[in-house]
């Protein structure tokens, strides 16, 4: 009981400092006391007062996210950041080798598009991308695409089709830094 009270004050002290705390990291922490943890924040949030208006970006990305478009993107696009420019500034800060550039590249888009999983990329990632973007690490790292339900794309299919759902690249021989970045340890 007493570490669902200390993932609570967590939580409430990071709102309190403006930062935008994902609640799902707390609750997956939380294990078997989730639901306990989830009531206390609900009651919480309803009680609280509103946070700051939203700025212009993060309606934007949250119409993008409506719409089944990805935020990210949508956030890049807005900027004016070309997607070349976020790669080379994670290749040049990471000090990552140049010759993997295209691959860097291919996780770029995996993610920016919402066809990976943000949840194991490694927070430098995220803030080399926030300070590509003049944006927040959280704003970023929070975003996921929302998933289309398949009979709405599907309309005139006689059986369901499960969504895509975001996933990790399968490893391989060739694993190396790079895939630790975007997808973790091995």
């Amino acid at each position: 009981m007493a570490d669902v009270f200390r993932l609570f004050d967590e939580y409430a002290a990071r709102r309190a400092r403006g930062e935008r705390p994902d609640v799902r990291e707390y609750l997956e922490q939380a294990g078997d006391d989730a639901d306990e943890l989830r009531d206390i924040v609900d009651a919480y949030l309803r009680a609280s007062p509103p946070s700051a208006p939203p700025d212009e970006d993060q309606v934007a990305a949250f119409r993008a996210w409506i719409a089944g478009e990805p935020p990210l993107l949508e956030l890049r696009v807005r900027r004016g950041v070309k997607r070349a420019a976020i790669v080379d500034a994670l290749v040049e800060r990471l000090g990552l080798d140049v010759r993997k550039r295209s691959k860097v590249a291919s996780y770029v888009h995996r993610l920016e598009t919402g066809l990976l999983a943000p949840g194991p990329v490694d927070r430098r990632v995220w803030e080399v991308w926030a300070e590509a973007l003049r944006a927040r690490v959280e704003d970023l790292a929070a975003w996921r695409p929302r998933q289309v339900a398949a009979r709405s794309a599907y309309y005139r299919s006689f059986e369901a089709v499960p969504a895509a759902k975001e996933s990790r690249i399968p490893h391989s021989e060739d694993w190396d830094e790079v895939d630790e970045l975007f997808q973790g340890r091995k």
